[in-house]
C-alpha cells in the first residue's frame, strides 16, 4: 500500500471522529466560536511545542507566510460563505453541496498539477462522487425543504476550501509542515476569536463554564493537527485527485457513528454509500 494512502485513510479516520466531535458538541449545545477557538488554539499550541522539541524553532516561519496566508484567508472566505449559506438554507442542504470542494480539487489537480489517474483509479473516483451524490440526496430529503437559496454560497465555500487545499499542496514540499500549520492555525485563532467577541455577553459568559468546550476543542484540535499534517504527507507523497477523494469520504463515519451511539437510523443509502466507499478506496489503491 503506497504512502500517500496510508496517510489519506488515517487523517480519514481522524477527521471522520473529528466532526462526530463536532456532532457532540453540537448535541450538547456548545457555543461553536468557543469551540472552534479552542480547537485551533490546541492546533498551534501543538505546532509550537512541535517546533521546540524537533529543535527546527520559529526560522522556518518566514518561509511559510506566503502559503498560510493564502490557506488562512480562503479558509476564512469559505467559513464566512458557509456561516452566509446557513442563514438561507438548512444545515442538511449546505453541508453536503459544501463536500464538492472534492470536485473542484480533482479538476486543479488535473489540470495544474498534471496528475493522471488510471482508468480502475477513475471509477473509484467516480464511486467517491457517488457516495457524496447518495449522502447528499438523502439529506436534502430529509431536510424537508424545496428552498434551495444558498445553495450558491456553499458553493463557493467549497471552491475556497479547495483552493486552501491547494495552498497545502504547495506548502508540502516547498516548506516546513509545523511552521505552516502553526500560521495558518493563528489566523483561524482570529478569526474566531473575532466571531466570538460578536456574540452576547450571556453566550460569552456560558461559553466556557464546565469542562466542555475545552474537552471537545482540545480533542477537534489534537485530531485536526495530527489529521493535516497527515494530509500534506498525503500532497508530497501523492496526488491531490486521489487523496481528496478518500479525505471526503470522511463524511461516513460521524453518520455510522451517530447510528451507534444516537440510534439514528441505518438507511439503504447508507449501506450502499458504505459499500462503494469500501469499493472506491479499492479502486484507488490500485496502480
Amino acid at each position: 500500500m503506497p504512502d500517500w494512502l496510508i496517510y489519506s485513510l488515517i487523517a480519514t479516520l481522524f477527521y471522520g471522529i473529528m466532526n462526530f466531535i463536532y456532532k457532540v458538541a453540537a448535541e450538547q449545545k456548545l457555543v461553536n466560536s468557543a469551540v472552534i477557538l479552542t480547537a485551533a488554539g490546541t492546533v498551534v499550541l501543538c505546532s509550537s511545542i512541535t517546533l521546540v522539541i524537533t529543535g527546527t524553532g520559529f526560522r522556518a516561519l518566514m518561509p511559510a507566510v506566503p502559503f498560510a496566508l493564502s490557506n488562512g484567508t480562503l479558509f476564512a472566505m469559505a467559513a464566512l460563505s458557509k456561516f452566509a449559506a446557513l442563514k438561507l438554507a438548512p444545515a442538511s442542504v449546505v453541508f453536503p453541496v459544501n463536500k464538492s470542494n472534492v470536485l473542484f480539487v480533482i479538476i486543479i489537480g488535473l489540470v495544474f498539477f498534471s496528475e493522471s489517474p488510471t482508468n480502475y483509479q477513475w471509477l473509484g473516483i467516480v464511486f467517491s462522487l457517488a457516495v457524496l451524490l447518495l449522502i447528499s440526496s438523502e439529506q436534502i430529503k430529509l431536510s424537508g425543504s424545496n428552498i434551495l437559496s444558498g445553495v450558491g454560497l456553499a458553493l463557493v465555500a467549497a471552491l475556497c476550501t479547495s483552493l486552501s487545499m491547494t495552498a497545502g499542496k504547495l506548502a508540502s514540499t516547498r516548506v516546513d509542515k509545523n511552521s505552516y500549520i502553526l500560521l495558518s492555525y493563528s489566523i483561524v485563532v482570529v478569526v474566531s476569536l473575532v466571531a466570538f467577541l460578536r456574540k452576547t455577553q450571556g453566550e460569552k459568559k456560558s461559553a466556557f463554564k464546565g469542562y466542555g468546550v475545552f474537552l471537545t476543542g482540545g480533542f477537534i484540535g489534537l485530531l485536526n493537527y495530527f489529521g493535516y499534517k497527515l494530509v500534506l504527507s498525503a500532497f508530497a507523497a501523492g496526488s491531490m485527485s486521489l487523496v481528496q477523494p478518500i479525505l471526503a469520504m470522511s463524511i461516513l463515519i460521524p453518520i455510522s457513528l451517530s447510528i451507534i451511539i444516537y440510534r439514528e437510523k441505518l438507511t439503504i443509502i447508507r449501506i450502499i454509500a458504505i459499500g462503494l466507499t469500501l469499493a472506491s478506496i479499492l479502486l484507488i489503491k490500485s496502480h
